[in-house]
C-alpha cells in the first residue's frame, strides 16, 4: 500500500506541474523592426547678423588707453609712453582726418609714424566697421 500511496503522490506532482509533458524552452522577446529614420529638419534660420555698434566697440577695445570718452586717460593710459592720442584735443586734429584714423585704426600707429603701441585692427575689424570706428572717434573733434 505504501507503493500505492508513493505512486499517487508521484502522479498528482506530475499532474500539477504540467502533467508531464515536456517542459518548453522560454521564448525570445521579439526582434524589434527597426524604424525608418525621421526626415532631418531643417536647420534653424540664421540669425539676423548683429548690427556693429561702434561706440560700443571704441568703449571695449579702445577705451582702455584712449579712455571712454576719447581724452587719452584710459585705464592702460597710465603706463603708456607716448600717451594714448586725447581725441578732444584742438591740436591733435590740425594735422588728422578721418581718412588718418582709419589708416591708424586699421594699420596701426606705426603705419603713420606714431606709436607702434597702437596697435594695428585690419585683421579683427573690417572696412566697414573701421569707418564706424573712426567716424565714432570724430565726435570727439571739438567744433
Amino acid at each position: 500500500m505504501r507503493n500505492v500511496v508513493l505512486a499517487l503522490s508521484f502522479v498528482a506532482t506530475l499532474v500539477a506541474c504540467g502533467g508531464g509533458e515536456q517542459a518548453k524552452a522560454p521564448e525570445a522577446p521579439p526582434t524589434p523592426v527597426a524604424e525608418a529614420p525621421k526626415p532631418a529638419e531643417p536647420p534653424p534660420a540664421p540669425a539676423e547678423p548683429v548690427a556693429f555698434d561702434a561706440k560700443a566697440t571704441f568703449g571695449q577695445v579702445c577705451g582702455t588707453c584712449h579712455g571712454l570718452e576719447g581724452k587719452g586717460d584710459g585705464v592702460a593710459a597710465a603706463g603708456l609712453n607716448p600717451k594714448p592720442a586725447a581725441f578732444g584735443d584742438p591740436e591733435f586734429w590740425k594735422t588728422r582726418d578721418e581718412a588718418h584714423i582709419k589708416k591708424v585704426i586699421k594699420e596701426g600707429g606705426a603705419a603713420v609714424g606714431k606709436s607702434p603701441m597702437m596697435a594695428p585692427y585690419g585683421a579683427q575689424f573690417n572696412d566697414e566697421q573701421i569707418a564706424a570706428l573712426a567716424a565714432h572717434v570724430m565726435t570727439f573733434k571739438p567744433q
